[in-house]
């Protein structure tokens, strides 16, 4: 619609027509010439002067587009701090998602309307759906998201704002201001509150000390932390299962008092490696905020290890079974016996029972296929040298076994004070060459009596009386003492001739391995009884002591390792702790070198692989940074200290407690040679997790601040989202100026012409 919009205050138009009427009337009284004052060219002159004031009107052409109406949009402004990711059975986070999901798809199905989506913690960050949610940030920076929103949503189409939060925000006395300023734009915010839960504080394991390597029917003591909040002078019950048994009678349990901070207990088990993977957990309070720190799992012992034990018994092959018996009772004991040509010959030979042929060791590597070394009743000219230092680097070196039994050529009497051997024996042989055949009875003192090897029965009562009843022997070697670094396990009960009270039975450490003797017989010569009778009418408690023995000798023993051994410092790490790795590899001789390139990674998981070497899965984290580990050839062995945090998107910041994977490989050249994986636990540590109660009453603040309103439900939420108005559209004014076109000028220049052709003519 044409209109004007003049460029000058409007009363200078008529000033100018009477100022052009005046000038054309004085123009006609001047004039000389009749032609000048011709009324016709006067007329023509008045029109193109008039034409030009009009233009000075600036005259438009006014044109209206009214566009559809735009979508309104309400942004949803969710927390994402670790507090959301608290509750039992579905989180805080999650019962959002699920709500936010619900209420938007069913709005947008009827109505065009959008919901621009942002996540607050740490930062404030637009989302392009819920899968994008998860409670990983350590804080909650609600100040921060609101001061920076605006600037996200500055499209004239947001209508309000909705915050989702448990309301354990920062800064609460800034909240209110910005809320206010949101209130002055016209963008009221609202809140809603996950749905409450009764949270009272949290329990969780946060340290777990386990033995590195047990065998089966040992007794493991696990050492664990347990940390509580708002649980305090409460009483738990620490238990220990199978971890794919999260429900079956408890391994070992233990009644603890918490306290606000930290509480230590102790469990004993009894290693099985037929259970796999253990379990220590604590019962999930109905109140409490975290359920995923309360159980840790854990391995305790390899499976399928089998314990190699070479027995060598000079009385008979046929007594040997006794003690072979004994042994093959538990299945994951494997006893290859030998016996000797003739005792007592100058240069007697061994060779297996069940294959004659053969006899002891004749490499290192075969050897150290051996766990644990039984020698009974042998000379020690039997052996050659190479096979006696063997014996003593697989005890010093590789932490294996060794047994010596007595008898007439044993210790002292088979000439072993004169062989490295002797540095292996508890018992101090100085000067003693000989043997008694006298019957005696053993008593195992009572500071004696706690040690593994003289477990025999749960009931402490019935052990103890187990012990007491021990059978006499009818002779021994004649010992001076046990050595000082020794542990004494046995005496006689009564002075004998020569000696008076002896020790019978001993056992110590030496380098990594450990050692055992018993200056008696366990055959029918002197330990006749003892070896038939010691039980409640049978042997059981001889053929008990037996796997005993056995198994607390190889406790530490490498030989059914693989080429690769690591240790770590603990089973718990936080983010600002570092995993203290120790790795030991071997050559194709099973001796140990510091020759090769191992390096370690922390992964999140394993993957499978049938190609790597020793048979260890793959990580399957390819962004892990790897480590190159420092070898120390004095101690042989390697090092390297590493951080416990996980790389990347690996870190999952949503869990309490994660489970990590330590993978080191050891390489020749290019060439893998050897791989390990030792599972551990990264606990993430977060003040948001030590104050799970919601806050209500600062979303209120703000909610009141903001113009907005308090939402409790889905229903509310739904209402709400359907209340906002759609804005009509937006009207575009198109102005188009008239006199710039080109009719107008036409005319006026054909005015013009006309006036100078009449002049020309003389009209």
């Amino acid at each position: 619609m044409p209109h004007w919009e003049p460029l000058y205050p409007i009363v200078v138009y008529p000033v100018i027509v009477v100022a052009i009427a005046a000038l054309l009337w004085f123009a006609r009284r001047i004039a000389v010439a009749p032609k000048t004052g011709n009324p016709l060219l006067l007329m023509l002159r008045a029109v193109v002067l008039l034409g030009l004031v009009s233009l000075l009107l600036n005259p438009i052409d006014r044109r209206e587009t009214v566009l559809p109406p735009r979508p309104p949009a309400v942004a949803l402004l969710v927390d994402c701090s670790q507090s959301m990711g608290l509750g039992q059975g579905e989180s805080r986070i999650d019962q959002v998602k699920r709500t936010i999901g619900a209420v938007t798809q069913g709005i947008q199905k009827e109505r065009d309307i959008r919901f621009p989506m942002f996540r607050f913690g740490a930062r404030l960050a637009k989302v392009p759906g819920l899968s994008e949610l998860s409670a990983t940030d350590d804080t909650s920076l609600l100040s921060d998201a609101l001061q920076k929103l605006p600037s996200r949503v500055a499209d004239h189409q947001t209508q309000a704002v909705v915050l989702f939060s448990d309301g354990a925000v920062d800064k609460a006395d800034q909240l209110v201001e910005l809320a206010t300023a949101y209130r002055e734009l016209g963008i009221p915010v609202h809140a809603m509150l996950p749905p409450q839960q009764d949270l009272r504080g949290d329990i969780a394991i946060t340290e777990l000390s386990v033995p590195p390597r047990v065998a089966k029917g040992d007794q493991a003591t696990i050492r664990a932390v347990i940390e509580s909040r708002g649980y305090d002078n409460e009483r738990a019950i620490v238990s220990i299962r199978p971890a794919n048994r999260p429900r079956s009678k408890p391994l070992a349990s233990l009644p603890i008092t918490l306290t606000e901070g930290a509480t230590s207990c102790e469990l004993v088990v009894t290693a099985d490696p037929a259970l796999g993977e253990l379990a220590i957990d604590v019962p999930v309070d109905a109140g409490e905020a975290v359920a995923k720190n309360n159980r840790v799992p854990f391995q305790l012992t390899e499976k399928d290890r089998t314990l190699n034990v070479l027995y060598m018994e000079g009385t008979s092959a046929q007594e040997s079974r006794w003690l072979q018996n004994a042994l093959h009772v538990d299945s994951d004991i494997k006893c290859v016996a030998m016996t000797v040509n003739n005792q007592y010959a100058q240069r007697p030979s061994l060779q297996r029972i069940d294959d004659p042929y053969r006899g002891f060791p004749t490499t290192r590597a075969e050897l150290f296929q051996y766990d644990v070394v039984i020698c009974s009743d042998i000379s020690f000219q039997a052996f050659t040298p190479e096979q006696i230092d063997w014996t003593v680097e697989l005890v010093d070196r590789r932490g294996g076994g060794f047994v010596m039994i007595g008898g007439y050529t044993s210790f002292g009497a088979g000439g072993w004070d004169r062989t490295p051997w002797e540095g292996l024996i508890p018992f101090d042989m100085t000067g003693r060459r000989d043997f008694l055949n006298q019957g005696f009875q053993v008593v195992v003192p009572e500071q004696a009596q706690s040690h593994p090897i003289w477990n025999l029965l749960d009931d402490p009562a019935r052990n103890r009386a187990a012990l007491a009843a021990m059978p006499p022997f009818g002779g021994t070697n004649l010992i001076s003492r046990v050595k000082p670094a020794a542990t004494m396990l046995g005496q006689t009960r009564t002075p004998l001739s020569r000696v008076g009270v002896m020790p019978v039975f001993a056992c110590e450490s030496f380098g990594r391995g450990r050692t055992f003797a018993m200056s008696t017989d366990t055959t029918y010569g002197w330990g006749s009884r003892f070896e038939r009778e010691w039980g409640e009418g049978d042997n059981r408690y001889y053929q008990k002591f037996w796997r005993n023995v056995v198994r607390w000798l190889a406790e530490n023993s490498q030989a059914s390792q693989k080429r690769l051994t690591l240790r770590v410092d603990q089973v718990i790490y936080s983010p600002d702790e570092s995993i203290q790795l120790v790795v030991e590899a071997f050559d194709k001789e099973f001796k140990p070198t510091t020759e090769y390139r191992v390096t370690a990674q922390l992964v999140a998981s394993l993957g499978d692989d049938d190609s790597s070497p020793d048979g260890v899965n793959q990580s399957s984290g390819s962004d892990a940074t790897v480590v190159a580990l420092d070898a120390k050839p004095t101690a042989e062995h390697y090092t390297a200290t590493i951080p416990a945090v996980l790389p990347g998107d690996s870190d999952d910041r949503s869990s309490p407690m994660q489970t990590a994977y330590l993978v080191v490989e050891a390489w020749s050249a290019d060439q893998k040679v050897a791989r390990g994986s030792q599972q551990i636990q990264l606990l993430h540590r977060s003040n948001e997790w030590l104050r799970p109660q919601a806050k209500p009453d600062r979303l209120q603040a703000v909610v009141e601040a903001g113009g907005g309103r308090m939402v409790s439900s889905k229903d509310d939420l739904d209402a709400l989202l359907r209340s906002v108005e759609i804005a009509p559209g937006e009207v575009l004014i198109h102005q188009l100026p008239l006199w710039d076109h080109w009719m107008l000028w036409t005319l006026l220049l054909s005015l013009l012409a006309i006036d100078w052709i009449l002049r020309r003519r003389g009209v």
